[in-house]
């Protein structure tokens, strides 16, 4: 991990995830995300640092429901966004997890730039881009994401994403993620869900988009995913 990337990285906690003691969550504000339970708690290393920054603005963009067939959220890219040498398109710099009991578990993707479109749906196996290849993730039901004209690397071929959680995220319908693919502007994850086995039962998904300041003058634009707890 970079320090440069360190000092461009100051996102704060979705005002709906779980902050551990330490770390405080944003203001109250009317249109921001739904509030965590008292008893939510975020899996090791999935919170992401304090820093001064403040909401700019918060909306659903996927109430909860079954993406039982591909939903699209657009956003226009017109590339470069910005000269080099940072990135062409909309990049990825962090990732964090939060559970909120007894509602639902919450994946954030952080970026840089702007909002890249993005689509997602329940798929049966999650592959790999390009090979094709099955991606290993824990759980029995399976969300694929893709951002489209977006990013995961710098110019120089390095990863642009400075903090995630561990794989096995271990919430109890939350289980899993993976990367899948960061190719040709197309950024690609996998979630692994956990629903009642041997039964007929598909978890709701719920998406939203938070734009905030990161308090040394930038703007994080960050794309969550909440899995209903079940």
């Amino acid at each position: 991990m970079k320090k440069s990337l360190l000092l461009l990285l100051c996102p704060l906690v979705l005002a709906g995830c779980a902050t551990p003691t330490g770390s405080p969550g944003p203001g109250p504000s009317s249109a921001g995300p739904p509030p965590a339970s008292s008893g939510a708690s975020s899996a090791a290393s999935s919170a992401p640092p304090s820093s001064d920054g403040d909401e700019v603005d918060y909306h659903v963009t996927y109430d909860f429901a079954v993406p039982s067939s591909p939903v699209t959220i657009a956003h226009t890219v017109t590339p470069p966004i910005a000269q080099p040498p940072a990135p062409p398109l909309p990049y990825l710099v962090g990732i964090y997890v939060g559970n909120h009991p007894p509602s639902y578990q919450r994946i954030s993707f952080y970026f840089r730039g702007a909002f890249p479109p993005y689509r997602f749906q329940y798929v049966r196996q999650v592959t790999s881009d390009g090979s094709g290849a099955p991606v290993s993730l824990s759980g029995n039901s399976f969300l694929s994401i893709v951002f489209l004209s977006a990013q995961a690397h710098l110019e120089n071929g390095s990863s642009s994403v400075v903090e995630k959680p561990p794989a096995s995220i271990g919430f109890p319908n939350l289980r899993s993620y993976a990367a899948a693919g960061d190719f040709e502007g197309h950024v690609s994850y996998g979630l692994g869900i956990q629903t009642a086995p041997n039964s007929d039962q598909v978890l709701r998904i719920r998406a939203g988009e938070l734009r905030k300041t990161d308090g040394s003058g930038g703007t994080l634009y960050v794309v969550h995913f909440d899995v209903e707890s079940g």
